[in-house]
């Protein structure tokens, strides 16, 4: 009889306390250093602010997948252009903030807030601000909150939506 668990998952059988997939992460971190260069050079601050979190972004969404509902992947496609519009139009707010917050609601919804998912993407958000604070302009640091603030307002819809609801006569 074969005792081995499934890759990711946990001694209920639930994969969403799933540890990240090492490789993949190191994979997308690779790649996004290479693709990135070609943007940002690699002597700026932008190059280094870019491709980590890029990495873990995509590594999460590759590894979990199958754990967003419709209302997710409608949420982060609109975020996708809200982050595109927002760099565009030079306004302060910080996508990858956006981004993170999310990813970091997602865990938390899922069960993953105990796990090293957790502390990767609440590390990333440290070093979001850090560098934003070391190498980006006040401007960009208050975009960062005001970021924050429209992810909180997202995760509370997405809740709300993820919940049943009842009529008027408590039914």
């Amino acid at each position: 009889m074969n005792t081995q668990r499934p890759h990711g998952r946990t001694e209920t059988g639930d994969a969403s306390a799933a540890e990240p997939r090492w490789r993949v992460l190191a994979a997308a971190t690779a790649a996004s250093a290479i693709l990135f260069a070609f943007a940002a050079p690699p002597s700026t601050a932008l190059y280094w602010y870019i491709f980590p979190l890029f990495a873990l972004g995509s590594s999460y969404v590759i590894q979990f997948r199958a754990q967003f509902p419709t209302r997710w992947r409608v949420t982060l496609a609109a975020a996708g252009v809200l982050s595109a519009v927002a760099l565009g139009l030079n306004w302060p707010f910080s996508g990858h903030v956006l981004w993170n917050v999310l990813f970091i609601g997602h865990a938390w919804t899922t069960g993953k807030r105990r796990g090293t998912w957790m502390w990767l993407l609440l590390a990333s958000l440290v070093y979001l601000f850090a560098m934003k604070v070391a190498f980006q302009t006040g401007r960009d640091v208050i975009g960062a909150f005001i970021a924050m603030a429209v992810a909180a307002v997202v995760l509370l819809a997405l809740d709300r939506a993820g919940k049943p609801h009842l009529s008027a006569d408590g039914q």
